[in-house]
């Protein structure tokens, strides 16, 4: 066996060299006749001579990768994607740093990639304009970085466009002037969501990433309308919907708002106005006064009627009867009455007296304004038998009250209605009596064909007392 050991310490061309050939042979000059032949190594036996080439290799660094790449048409706005392999066919391991032009990128952008192995490479494009693009992307590798490896890159960027259209169009879906899209909702009940759809049809060869935005007062914390996607994509060709809801939170308000629809990278944008009105729940009564007529002590009656919600919006009512003496009461008090929906109340009378019962209930409704029911009832009793109370009793009180009657006692309006200074209208309530007078106006002689009620007798005799 014969050892022969290379080690280079520098890049070395051939030269002469002497290699000892064991005893009996001496030295052996080993010069090669050119410098562009290999390394021969001569032997001499007593069979003769013969001779053996010696072949070395300096290790290096070496990575390829593919001459081009095509990527994926994309969109202004997009990102396309697209893989190849960086190959290292050298002797060691290799750094590498990728240096890419604008709108592309190469990840991973450094990295060491050890010798017989392959790394996938990712590239990505994102274009700011729609143009077509061809450029170089190099890798730079070896020792110092000084060599490199170069792959053409190639892509196609283009505008998008999307058209906005509403889905189930209604009549009210336009403007006056029919130049601007009106997403309306109508009446919501407050506390309710109501939803609409939008479509979006991308007709462009590319996807079409879009972004809506809804221009809200920012000093208004509860926002009416509100969108199920914030932004999305469109595929090529294809069609996407996008629910809109209204969720009133203030009754009796007509609210309105403008949604942009805009495509990624492009200035147009579409502008829909969206309108909603929030209307609460629209409770009624069957009857406003309930007549228990006349019950005997110790008696027990009671009466039914309905409560009916004629809207959409659920009500939440209750009525201000919480009082444990009252002789009056109301099944159930408070409760919850649901959009389009009756409810049957039970009203009580228990006297523990024999007297005259009257009593006004309010019936408080969340988002409405209050309703009020009259309980009337008469209590007798073996020995006392008061004047029953009828509904008519009720309203010439409140006549007489907004004529201002009421501060007179019972016995004065008798006395007052017999001497004719008071008078009954036909619903048989009282009335100050009214006199017809013709007041001068014009030409002397001539009447004014107004007539006007003339003063009571106090004013007309205050009047006629001389001023001081």
């Amino acid at each position: 066996m014969l050892p022969i050991v290379f080690r280079p310490l520098e890049e070395v061309r051939p030269t002469k060299q002497t290699v000892e050939c064991g005893e009996g042979h001496g030295n052996r000059d080993l010069t090669p006749h050119t410098t562009h032949l290999p390394y021969q190594l001569w032997f001499e036996k007593e069979e003769g001579i013969f001779c053996v080439e010696l072949r070395a290799t300096l290790p290096c660094h070496k990575l390829v990768c593919p001459p081009s790449l095509k990527l994926p048409m994309c969109a202004i706005g997009d990102m396309v994607e697209a893989w190849f392999c960086l190959d290292n066919v050298g002797d060691l391991p290799t750094f590498f740093t990728w240096e890419c032009p604008s709108s592309f990128q190469i990840l991973p952008t450094t990295g060491l990639l050890e010798p017989g192995l392959a790394c996938r490479i990712k590239v990505t494009f994102q274009p700011l304009i729609a143009v077509i693009h061809e450029v170089e992307a190099t890798c730079w590798y070896g020792e110092g970085s000084k060599q490199k490896s170069s792959i053409q890159l190639q892509a196609v960027a283009k505008c998008t466009q999307l058209v906005v259209s509403i889905r189930h169009k209604r009549p009210e879906d336009q403007d006056a002037e029919g130049l601007q899209k009106v997403l309306h909702f109508g009446c919501v009940a407050v506390g309710c969501t109501a939803e609409r759809q939008i479509k979006l049809y991308n007709p462009s060869m590319v996807n079409a990433p879009f972004r809506i935005e809804i221009a809200s007062d920012i000093l208004v914390k509860d926002q009416a309308f509100s969108c199920s996607k914030g932004h999305g994509t469109v595929p090529p060709g294809g069609k996407k919907y996008v629910s809109v809801f209204f969720h009133p939170e203030t009754l009796d308000i007509r609210t309105m708002d403008y949604i942009s629809i805009m495509s990624s990278g492009c200035a147009s944008q579409t502008v829909l106005k969206v309108i909603g009105f929030c209307i609460g729940p629209a409770v009624s009564l069957q009857h406003y006064c309930v007549n228990f007529n006349w019950v005997n002590l110790g008696e027990h009656s009671e009466q039914t009627l309905w409560m009916e919600n004629q809207s959409d919006s659920t009500a939440h009512f209750q009525f201000a009867i919480d009082c444990q003496e009252s002789v009056f009461s109301i099944k159930p008090a408070f409760g919850t009455l649901v959009g389009r929906a009756r409810m049957t109340l039970h009203c009580a009378f228990q006297p523990t007296h024999p007297i005259i019962c009257f009593r006004r209930v309010a019936c408080l409704i969340h988002h409405q304004d209050p309703l009020f029911l009259d309980l009337i009832g008469t209590c007798h009793s073996d020995n006392t038998k008061p004047v029953i109370l009828k509904p008519q009793h009720l309203t010439w009180y409140r006549t007489h009250l907004a004529r201002g009657l009421t501060l007179y006692p019972p016995d004065i309006l008798g006395m007052m209605l017999k001497e004719r200074k008071l008078e009954q209208d036909r619903n048989g309530a009282l009335m100050m009596p009214f006199e017809v007078l013709w007041i001068p106006w014009g030409p002397q002689g001539a009447r004014c064909p107004f007539q006007v009620p003339a003063p009571s007798l106090a004013i007309r005799e205050q009047s006629s007392v001389p001023s001081a």
